[in-house]
């Protein structure tokens, strides 16, 4: 079967409904003159004395739809009288360049088709002109949806993540799908959604990471996936999620986790560029500006950071984690010296990262692991992670597991593991951090956190 992509002029579909022949943002004036069809759903009717506008929106703007009284057919007239906001419509017209009309043109409309409609109280409004609160918002998450800053918000995190996957694919990654229900904690700890598997109890992925590792042994060199994972969580933050989409990476026979984050370093630098260009025009009326990092990204070890927090006013121990108001202290701290948006923590105490990640041979209280930073809130966690038996066996017994529980992951290792690394990125952060939303809930299209499982 020959598929034609975007035909020319308007055509119907076998049940005689016009079909959309451009997006809003194809309308330019190179194409006065020429019919297409629109549809989308009735964002606002003005009428003005002899004109009344019809302002279509679709997932890419709007379209201003132009009827003129006197030449506009009597039936068309009677059609907008019917009409209301957000019903769902079909415009066939013609393009007419109008330079105070957005992108500089208007519709003629020939025939409106009133495909669905709508209930004369809507739960919000969509124009954005009314704000309502964030639970009357997300109640009614699919019309929220509608709006056109959040149409904007999620092409750019698409543009994003399409972006990110291109450049590893690039670079010789190839894509793997892991189990989401698994019989044992990946991270450790009690932070885990258990599930009824048949006679016995399972539980919802923490992350890839054992399958992401086990893929390297297999021979595959470089796999990604982007992915749910799932965490247990009792948080109800701004910034955290117990559902949320984690974009991971993991590459084999690399010296140390310096080549993980010098990749990460150029795929964000190609996909910042690439979304400045792609999505321009949705980041200026999101009135969000992003920067590519400048190469290489600053690295400063945990032990640093933690003499630097203490000459901010936060006393934390030696060995401590850096908290979400130590990372925002230090973005300032490090903004205000170089300009730059991004920084990594490296040299993680091995008390507080996984157990697979490999320690520091010149001091083994200290890893390879690391986090980066982005505007003031961790965006990514990696590490060159442990590739002999004998070490992953003795580091699960430190952590207090039973290596005999963790059979499937660890007995592989035994078989000629390659020394490999990875990392794991916030999808929802990264989009929250770039587009400056202060929670996060903005980024995930249906949102999962302590008391929200519908819709």
């Amino acid at each position: 079967m020959k598929i034609t992509p975007k035909p020319k002029s308007p055509t119907k579909s076998s049940n005689g409904m016009l079909q959309r022949t451009h997006y809003s943002n194809e309308l330019n004036p190179e194409l006065a003159g020429e019919n297409i069809t629109v549809a989308g759903w009735v964002q606002r009717i003005r009428r003005l004395g002899k004109i009344s506008f019809l302002l279509v929106r679709d997932r890419e703007g709007i379209v201003q739809c132009t009827l003129p009284h006197v030449k506009t057919a009597p039936e068309l007239l009677e059609m907008l009288d019917k009409l209301d906001n957000e019903y769902a419509v079909v415009v066939k017209g013609k393009v007419k360049a109008e330079k105070q009309a957005q992108r500089g043109v208007e519709l003629i409309p020939k025939q409106i088709l009133l495909v669905n409609s709508a209930p004369a109280t809507l739960p919000l409004d969509t124009s954005g002109k009314v704000e309502a609160d964030i639970g009357t918002r997300f109640d009614n998450r699919v019309m929220d949806l509608r709006r056109i800053e959040a149409q904007q918000l999620f092409k750019i995190q698409h543009f994003t993540v399409s972006r990110m996957r291109h450049f590893l694919e690039e670079y010789g990654f190839r894509e793997i799908h892991t189990p989401k229900i698994v019989a044992t904690a990946t991270e450790g700890g009690a932070d885990l959604f258990e599930v009824q598997y048949f006679e016995r109890k399972a539980f919802l992925a923490q992350s890839p990471q054992f399958y992401k590792q086990l893929s390297l042994v297999a021979g595959f060199d470089r796999v990604y996936e982007v992915a749910p994972v799932y965490r247990a969580e009792k948080h109800n933050t701004p910034r955290h999620l117990n559902e949320y989409t984690s974009f991971d990476y993991e590459m084999a026979w690399i010296q140390d986790e310096e080549e993980v984050m010098r990749l990460e370093e150029h795929m964000l630098v190609d996909a910042f560029k690439a979304v400045n260009k792609t999505c321009a025009e949705e980041l200026k009326e999101l009135n969000a500006e992003i920067k590519a990092p400048r190469i290489p990204i600053k690295r400063i070890e945990v032990r640093e950071a933690l003499d630097l927090l203490r000459d901010e006013g936060l006393d934390l121990p030696p060995d401590s984690d850096i908290p979400a108001e130590g990372e925002e202290k230090l973005y300032h701290r490090m903004k205000e010296e170089t300009g730059e948006e991004f920084f990594f923590l490296t040299r993680y105490p091995t008390a507080i990262r996984p157990f697979y990640t490999m320690p520091l041979e010149s001091d083994p209280t200290l890893t390879r692991g690391f986090d980066l930073i982005y505007r003031g809130m961790e965006v990514t966690t990696g590490s060159q992670r442990i590739h002999t038996y004998d070490l992953l066996v003795e580091k699960l017994k430190e952590t207090g597991l039973n290596p005999k529980t963790f059979a499937f992951y660890v007995e592989p290792f035994k078989f000629g593991a390659p020394p490999h690394g990875g990392l794991a990125i916030g999808v929802e952060r990264l989009t929250m951090q770039m587009l400056g939303y202060s929670n996060i809930r903005e980024a995930v299209l249906f949102p999962r956190d302590r008391t929200r499982l519908v819709p």
